[in-house]
């Protein structure tokens, strides 16, 4: 099954978008209030490492959109130089095709 690359190339920039601000949306969000009152401390404490774990799945999913980004970017430049590779590829046997003719 082919990778659909100009799909792919055309969503990067909404997956980066998206990305970023989820990461500034993960850190910019403050503690809720606790009333120690309805929470006991393991409760609590297991809130915290859950939104430290959102945190960090955050900063991960915006390292992922940027290494998307870049290999888009860096498939893209491949394909344009394999565009130019077979462009050149059929001058050439084009010209030696003439040349054995003549």
């Amino acid at each position: 099954m082919p990778v659909p690359w100009l799909q792919i190339v055309q969503l990067v920039p909404s997956i980066l978008d998206v990305s970023r601000e989820l990461l500034r949306k993960s850190r910019s969000l403050p503690p809720p209030p606790v009333n120690p009152e309805d929470l006991n401390e393991a409760s609590a404490a297991r809130i915290a490492r859950l939104e430290e774990n959102e945190r960090r799945q955050a900063e991960l999913i915006g390292q992922m959109a940027e290494q998307i980004a870049q290999l888009t970017k860096a498939v893209t430049v491949l394909y344009r130089r394999a565009i130019w590779l077979g462009a050149a590829t059929s001058v050439a046997i084009v010209m030696a095709v003439i040349g054995m003719v003549r």
